[in-house]
C-alpha cells in the first residue's frame, strides 16, 4: 500500500502541503522543496473505492514543469476491474511481457516520494498534474492542472572554506654554534699583559671563563675554534695604539690556552688599531651639544693622528670623549665556535628548557610534531623558539606563518609570509590567506603555482575554491528568491 521511488538523493522536508482535486480523486502534495542540491517531491493519491468504472483506466502523471522544461515524476495507474482483465489478456496473447504496474481502487491511498537532483530552471517550476482517462475503444480524455506551489529553497548559510596549510620540513644541518662576547680589560698604561686581580679584570675575565668552560665541558659539543680581536680607543699615537691592540689581542689568546689547555691552531687573532667606526657609532646615539662637527672629524679622510688633533681642538668636548667615550672603544671581543652532536625527540626534550640553541630547526619542528596540534608545548615551539632561534630562516617564517593562520592570526602570517620565500608552502599559504579573505581568483592562481611545484595541498584548496564559488552563486540565488517571494 506504500510504495517509495527514490531516484536520487539528498532528501529535503516540506513543512506545508499542496492538495489537487477533481471529482473523487485527489492528489495530495506532501513535499516539494530543494535541500543540499536535491528536490524532494512526495504525494499521495486518494481514491475512494468504485471511483474508477469497471472499463475504464485512470492514469495520473504528477511533474514538475517551467517553460519548456518538464521532469516527469513516476505514474500512478488505476484500472477498472474488465480493464485490468482485458490488459492482462491482451499482454499475456502479446509479445509485450509483463502487464505494467497497476493499481486497483481498493489498494489505495497511494504514496510516492522522490528525491532528483536539483537544477537552477527548477526555481521557477510548478507542480503539475497530468489526468488521462481512457474508455471503451480507446476513447481518451485528458485533463492537465497546474497547482501554484513553488520551491520551497532551503534556508542557506555561507559555506566556510576549511583551508589547509602546508609546513615545511627543515632539513637536517651541521650544526656549527658561536658564543661571542666584549672583555673591556684593564691595562696599565703602556703595558699588554694581562693582570687577572688589576681593576675589573677579576668580572671580566670571569665572563670570558665561563663562556669557554660551557663549551668544552659539553660532552656534546666539539670546540672548533676561538678567535679574538683587540680594539684600541685614538687617543695615543697611531703606530703605538697599532702595537697595544695586537698586543693585547694576543695576551687574551695566551691567557684562554694557557688556563683551558688548547691547542695553538684553535686560535685566530686580529685588531683594530683605532675603532673609529665604534666611536662614530657612540657619538651617534649621544646628546653632545656639538655632534655633528664631531661626526665631520671622524668620517673626514684625514689620517687617524690629524682626526685626534681636530678633536683636542674642541677642549671640553674632546675632555667629554676621553673620559666617557673612548674607554667603551677599549676591549677584546671574542667568539667561540664549536659544533654540537643530533639529538632524537627524547633528547631534544631534555634540552629543550636547559639550551635550546643548541638544537637544529630540524630537531626542534621534530619536538613540535611529538606534541599534539594546537597543544600549549606545539605553539610555543613553533611560535616563540624557533622563530626566536632562526629570525632570518624563511622556512621558520613559513612555517609560523601556518600556524597562525590556523589560530586566525592573518594579519602576521601575511607579514611573515612575505619573507617565506616562493616555495610551494609558502605559495599555499597565501593563497589560504587569499581564500580565507573571500579574494578567490588570487587564491586560485596562488594554489595553481603551488600545485604545479608539488603542493599537495593546493590540490585540496583548489576544490574549496569551487566549493565556495558554487556556494556563493547558492547564496546569491536564494537571496533572489527571498526577495521575491517577500
Amino acid at each position: 500500500d506504500h510504495i517509495s521511488c527514490t531516484l536520487f538523493a539528498l532528501l529535503l522536508l516540506l513543512g506545508t502541503t499542496s492538495c489537487f482535486s477533481q471529482e473523487a480523486v485527489s492528489v495530495k502534495f506532501l513535499q516539494f522543496r530543494e535541500k543540499s542540491d536535491s528536490l524532494r517531491v512526495s504525494y499521495q493519491l486518494q481514491l475512494p473505492s468504485q471511483s474508477v468504472e469497471s472499463g475504464q483506466g485512470l492514469r495520473i502523471t504528477p511533474m514538475i514543469q517551467a517553460g519548456d522544461s518538464v521532469l516527469l515524476l513516476p505514474q500512478i495507474t488505476v484500472l477498472g476491474r474488465n480493464k485490468q482483465t482485458v490488459l492482462k489478456r491482451y499482454h499475456h496473447n502479446s509479445r509485450l511481457g509483463q502487464t505494467p504496474s497497476s493499481l486497483v481502487p481498493d489498494s489505495l491511498p497511494y504514496s510516492c516520494h522522490v528525491g532528483i537532483p536539483y537544477q537552477l530552471w527548477m526555481d521557477s517550476a510548478r507542480l503539475c498534474i497530468r489526468q488521462e482517462v481512457s474508455g471503451y475503444r480507446g476513447r481518451k480524455v485528458i485533463t492537465h492542472y497546474q497547482l501554484n506551489d513553488q520551491v520551497e529553497l532551503e534556508p542557506r548559510t555561507p559555506y566556510q572554506v576549511v583551508p589547509h596549510v602546508s609546513f615545511v620540513v627543515p632539513q637536517k644541518e651541521e650544526k656549527r654554534r658561536s658564543r661571542q662576547g666584549k672583555a673591556f680589560l684593564d691595562f696599565p698604561a703602556g703595558r699588554s699583559v694581562i693582570l687577572p686581580a688589576y681593576r675589573r679584570n677579576p668580572q671580566e675575565l670571569q665572563k670570558i671563563d665561563d663562556a669557554v668552560k660551557d663549551v668544552i665541558s659539553n660532552e656534546d659539543a666539539v670546540l672548533l675554534g676561538l678567535y679574538v680581536e683587540g680594539f684600541a680607543s685614538p687617543e695615543g699615537s697611531y703606530a703605538l695604539n697599532e702595537r697595544l691592540s695586537r698586543e693585547r689581542a694576543t695576551a687574551l689568546k695566551e691567557y684562554i690556552k694557557e688556563k683551558f689547555t688548547l691547542r695553538e691552531e684553535l686560535f685566530k687573532v686580529s685588531s683594530v688599531t683605532e675603532d673609529w667606526e665604534g666611536l662614530e657609532v657612540l657619538v651617534k646615539a649621544s646628546d653632545l651639544t656639538n655632534r655633528d662637527k664631531i661626526l665631520e672629524i671622524i668620517t673626514s679622510e684625514q689620517t687617524p693622528d690629524a682626526k685626534e688633533m681636530a678633536l683636542k681642538r674642541l677642549g671640553a668636548t674632546y675632555r667629554t670623549l676621553l673620559k666617557d667615550l673612548f674607554p667603551e672603544l677599549r676591549r677584546v671581543e671574542y667568539q667561540i665556535d664549536y659544533s654540537v652532536k643530533d639529538y632524537d625527540v627524547e633528547e631534544a626534550k631534555k634540552l629543550l628548557d636547559k639550551n635550546p640553541a643548541d638544537l637544529s630547526q630540524y630537531e626542534l619542528y621534530n619536538l613540535a610534531l611529538s606534541h599534539e596540534k594546537g597543544s600549549k608545548q606545539y605553539n610555543s615551539i613553533l611560535l616563540e623558539i624557533i622563530p626566536r632561534h632562526f629570525p632570518d630562516d624563511a622556512i621558520a617564517h613559513n612555517n609560523t606563518a601556518a600556524v597562525l593562520i590556523t589560530n586566525g592570526e592573518t594579519v602576521t602570517a601575511a607579514r611573515l609570509l612575505d619573507k617565506a620565500g616562493e616555495t610551494p608552502e609558502a605559495l599555499n599559504n597565501r593563497g589560504v590567506l587569499y581564500l580565507l579573505g573571500g579574494d578567490l581568483d588570487k587564491a586560485e592562481a596562488c594554489f595553481d603555482r603551488a600545485q604545479q611545484a608539488g603542493s599537495e595541498e593546493a590540490a585540496l584548496n583548489k576544490e574549496e575554491v569551487q566549493t565556495k564559488r558554487a556556494d556563493n552563486q547558492k547564496m546569491e540565488r536564494y537571496s533572489r528568491m527571498k526577495q521575491t517571494v517577500h
